[in-house]
């Protein structure tokens, strides 16, 4: 097995329920140590599950993917805590500072909710505007679904699905307009590449750490096996998609 994703509904949790507790980042550290020709990428990592301790963890083992996946979902204090969530968009921003302060170069990757009952024009303009000027190299972007059993399906002001639906394609094109120039300027680097597989005409692809399975594009290259890691130079960039030699 050349690469392991550690996922759950709140990955940073991992160990806190424990008779002993441990962490996620002991766990990550521990793997790491074990099996150091696995890569091991942590996804779906709740805010409050991004510690220094898991952080160091992460900065300090070459086979643990600096990559981050943590879902803020929103940056309205208010429509956070209608999610039963905390957090306001200076929390957020300070929170990706840190995580780049001591993880130098970490991909970033967030998911975020369009119409969640009771938006209003100016909250989502400014959820709008945390994409716009923030550091992310991927951005997830879902319309609020109406599920039944849910608290929030009985909360006032339901956003109309037609609206949901433009606001959700509003924030994935702004999304996809300041990360794609992210991607664009890792051309020129150097990055390992695990290979994957070959397309019908025999294109081979693989992907880089920065890039998580089936979400954030491959890089496409000449030669290698399956299951190889090769060492390529990013010649080009197309949207999420990169080239290698």
């Amino acid at each position: 097995v050349r690469e392991i994703v550690l996922i759950a509904q709140d990955t940073g949790r991992w160990g806190s329920d424990f008779a002993e507790p441990s962490s996620l980042a002991e766990l990550v550290s521990a793997l790491a140590e074990r099996f150091p020709d696995t890569w091991f990428r942590l996804m779906y990592i709740q805010p409050e599950g991004v510690t220094d301790e898991l952080l160091d963890a992460v900065a300090t083992h070459r086979n643990v993917c600096d990559y981050f996946d943590v879902p803020l979902q929103h940056v309205d204090p208010s429509i956070l805590r209608a999610m039963n969530r905390r957090g306001s968009r200076s929390e957020h921003e300070a929170l990706c500072e840190r995580i780049l302060a001591r993880v130098p170069g970490a991909s970033l990757r967030t998911t975020l909710i369009a119409g969640f009952p009771g938006e209003t024009d100016e909250q989502f303009d400014e959820l709008c505007s945390f994409v716009e000027e923030g550091p992310f190299d991927y951005v997830g972007v879902f319309p609020y679904s109406r599920e039944e059993g849910t608290r929030a399906y009985d909360l006032p002001d339901q956003v109309d699905e037609d609206e949901k639906a433009d606001r959700a394609q509003r924030l994935r094109d702004v999304a996809d307009a300041a990360c794609t120039p992210r991607i664009a300027a890792r051309v020129g680097r150097e990055m390992d590449v695990l290979v994957e597989g070959a397309e019908e005409d025999g294109q081979l692809f693989g992907r880089a750490m920065c890039q998580a399975p089936e979400v954030d594009g491959v890089v496409y290259l000449a030669e290698g096996k399956i299951g190889d890691v090769r060492r390529v130079t990013i010649t080009d960039a197309l949207l999420y998609e990169m080239e290698g030699e």
